[in-house]
This record gives structure tokens, sequence and C-alpha cells, in this order.
């Protein structure tokens, strides 16, 4: 029992010695830990000016399946709609897209691009049956706030009436609306100092 106490009593004297250790290197070569920590918060700045800090704007509009009284029809507009997803960036969709959206100058040219980059996409959406979303978010985003909102709604509606032509009867519908948009920077200007500043630091110690 004894040689147990003393065997602690030892490790807690090392671990007293090498926190005191530490803490006299970083006081012996403080300088050059606050220099290196400048030198990582100034790295982050100019990596941030290169990068650029972006505000991106988005707005949503959600799809469901919708058949009052008819459970079966629901249920066959949700296979149909989790099949279909891809006919999102077709001609046909972009195109009616662009007729609801003529007033803003947006073309299914630009709706198609966006779709093909991912600015315009379903989500919720699956192939697999087992795993099929009972509704879908069509989500846009863009650089700049202008017809984001617009976009949503033309897109949803759009794909609503071609998947609605496509089964012969009026199953999906646009529940929820567009009706504004949320912003969001594309990097996290403090967490990007934080990492270069703690990295810098870490590595002057």
């Amino acid at each position: 029992m004894e040689v147990e106490v003393r065997e602690l009593e030892i490790a807690d004297y090392d671990l007293f010695e090498n926190i005191k250790t530490a803490l006299y290197r970083l006081w012996k070569f403080k300088l050059v830990v606050v220099l290196m920590t400048l030198v990582g918060l100034l790295l982050s700045l100019i990596y941030i000016s290169i990068v650029g800090v972006k505000v991106n704007y988005q707005s949503t509009a959600t799809i469901y399946s919708m058949v009052y009284g008819s459970y079966e029809d629901s249920s066959d507009g949700v296979k149909v709609m989790n099949t279909y997803a891809s006919l999102l960036g077709s001609s046909n969709v972009c195109e009616r897209a662009a007729t609801y959206l003529q007033d803003t100058g947006v073309t299914a040219s630009t709706l198609r691009g966006m779709v093909s980059g991912r600015a315009i996409y379903l989500s919720g959406a699956s192939t697999d049956s087992k795993s099929y979303g009972y509704k879908l978010t069509l989500v846009t985003t863009s650089g700049t706030p202008d017809y984001v909102v617009e976009i949503s709604n033309a897109m949803a509606k759009a794909f609503v009436d071609e998947i609605n032509d496509l089964m012969g009867r009026q199953t999906l519908q646009v529940v929820d609306t567009a009706t504004t948009a949320g912003s969001y920077k594309t990097i996290n200007v403090p967490l990007i100092v934080a990492l270069f500043g703690v990295g810098a630091f870490a590595l002057s110690c």
C-alpha cells in the first residue's frame, strides 16, 4: 500500500514538473510565441482576402403529393415525384419556369445552368423506394438576392405542373411557397482566424 501511495506521489510530482517546465518554456520564448501567433493571424487575413468572403442567398419551396380523399393517388404521387426528380433540369421544366419568370428576364438556359451547378436542386428525393421523400424541398441559392424567391416558386410550380401532366391528374402541390431569402457567408471568418492563430501558436511551442 505504501508503495502505491509513493508511486502516486511520484507521478503527481512528475506531472507538476512537466507543467512547470512547459510554462517556463513558454515564458522564456514568449516573444517568439507572440510573433508566431501574430504571423498566423496575418496569414489568416491574407487567406481570407485571397479566397474572399461572399454572401449567398437561399430560398426554399416545399412540394407535397396530396390528393384529398385518395391515399392511393397520393402514394402514387410520392413514387413519381421521387422517381422523376431528375426532370427538374429538363428543358420542359426550365422553359415552363422561364415563362413564369418572363418579367424578370431569367431564361430557361440560365435555369438549366443553375440546376446543373446545384444552385437549384430538390432536397429529400430518392430513387430507392424504401427511402422515398414524402415531401421535396426545392432549394435555390444565388450570389445575389435578385429573384431568388421568384425562381424558387417558378421552378417548384414548373416541376409540379410537369409531373402532374405526366401523371394525367393533379397530384402534386406546392404547399409552402418561398417568401423570403436567407443569407449566409461562404466561409466562417472567426473560425479561419482562430484556426490559423492556434496552429501558429502550437508550432511555436
